[in-house]
């Protein structure tokens, strides 16, 4: 079986693009390869479109496993990629959880640079999952951490 993935020319000369450091450009097309691309429309006005878009899965343990990019490379490529407009996330899930995150190709890099460009950040984890430390209260008055 061929794999192809199929970039437009435009995409690679953006500044969007161009920007980007790291592991960055190769997370990208590790993304595009994960798009499924079905063909829409009547014969000769279809237009292709991502059939699996907001239910794109790349787990970091996959990343790591398979490719070589350690955690930390994979969020920081991540990151660009969302600030830059190449992806958006969907769904944040959360290793503790046994939750894989979802995501889309984004458009939005086409306005990267312009007033148009609609930045997005990863939204910070507020559920306070992992190992925390606890506050406890002595007889003292004095407080502690477990």
């Amino acid at each position: 079986m061929v794999s192809k993935i199929v970039i437009d020319a435009d995409l690679v000369l953006s500044r969007a693009f161009l920007n980007l450091t790291g592991a960055a450009p190769h997370v990208y097309l590790l993304f595009l390869r994960r798009r499924r691309l079905v063909k829409l429309g009547r014969k000769g006005k279809e237009r292709w479109v991502i059939e699996n878009n907001g239910n794109i899965v790349f787990p970091y343990a996959e990343a790591e496993n398979k490719f070589g990019i350690t955690r930390p490379r994979f969020q920081r490529a991540i990151d660009q990629l969302v600030e830059k407009g190449f992806l958006d996330i969907k769904h944040a899930g959360g290793g503790l959880m046994k939750d894989t995150s979802k995501y889309s190709i984004s458009e939005r890099w086409q306005d990267y640079g312009t007033d148009s460009f609609i930045q997005r950040n990863r939204k910070k984890d507020v559920r306070g999952l992992g190992f925390k430390k606890k506050e406890l209260k002595t007889g003292n008055g004095n407080i502690t951490y477990s």
